[in-house]
């Protein structure tokens, strides 16, 4: 088995804590990264601080992916 890991990272600007669901957030931005046969982790979130009227965090995410099974072939028309 061929695995592939990797790590990216993204910004989370959040400018009103009573609208803001910190775990559905981080649910959100796992599932827009998340391809097929894809396993990502939450690794860290780093407090950036408050600029301005926005508190500003760092989400670290972990990717592995088995190399040898991508997934069924996309046909294109």
């Amino acid at each position: 088995m061929s695995i592939k890991k990797s790590q990216t990272f993204v910004q989370l600007d959040v400018r009103n804590w009573d609208n803001t669901e910190i775990v559905e957030s981080l649910y959100e931005i796992c599932e827009t990264i998340k391809s097929m046969k894809m396993m990502l982790e939450v690794h860290q979130v780093v407090d950036l601080g408050k600029l301005k009227n926005e508190w500003r965090y760092l989400i670290i995410l972990n990717i592995s992916q088995d190399l040898d099974n991508l997934g069924a072939q996309i046909e294109h028309y």
